[in-house]
């Protein structure tokens, strides 16, 4: 199947979380957040793998325990609910250089990203999901501007805790080997 460079509004994309961002049990609000000096964070587009993939994927990501915490699942329609919301007053954020409130203004989009190991490919050309690239499926949410320490990160964390509440989550067991039902619910089920 060929994988479309445009992602739907309603298209499922999968964000892998760590144990590291997680504290007692629930998905901090980092999870999101992008390297410092980058703009994107990497995600699956779940219509074009399987949660399989997306599970042993987010296990490699760890390099030590290969454990996963949980998956988000969430759409670009989710996303430009938040980028609505974080232009509102309601978003107000304090600066803590100057301790002035300003509204939040972060924002963000669902960019196709393909990628083949560790290196991003060329997203003009035409890879299907069988493509001999390794993720073809790959695209990163990515933020208007870079992720920095001070006020920029305060803002980001911010929206990327609106944006965990509008995702469904996914809880890894607590022996790493099976994923539990998508629930609202932004704490793991003590099992």
């Amino acid at each position: 199947m060929q994988i479309p460079r445009e992602i739907a509004p309603d298209e499922e994309c999968i964000r892998c979380v760590m144990p590291s961002k997680m504290k007692g049990g629930i998905v901090r609000q980092d999870a999101f957040l992008p390297f410092e000096h980058d703009c994107g964070s990497s995600v699956l587009r779940l219509r074009y793998t399987t949660l399989d993939f997306c599970v042993n994927y987010g296990k490699a990501l760890d390099n030590d325990k290969h454990q996963l915490g949980a998956l988000l699942k969430f759409s670009q329609n989710h996303v430009e609910q938040v980028n609505a919301w974080a232009q509102t007053d309601a978003s107000k954020v304090k600066n803590e250089d100057t301790g002035e409130e300003r509204i939040n203004g972060t924002s963000a989009k669902l960019k196709y990203t393909p990628m083949d190991g560790d290196d991003y490919v060329d997203p003009d050309k035409r890879y299907y999901t069988d493509s001999c690239i390794s993720k073809p499926m790959h695209a990163d949410l990515t933020f208007a501007e870079p992720m920095e320490k001070g006020y920029v990160r305060t803002r980001m964390r911010h929206y990327n805790n609106e944006l965990i509440k509008l995702c469904k989550k996914a809880f890894m067991n607590k022996t790493n080997d099976e994923l539990g039902e998508w629930t609202d619910v932004n704490k793991a089920p003590q099992n």
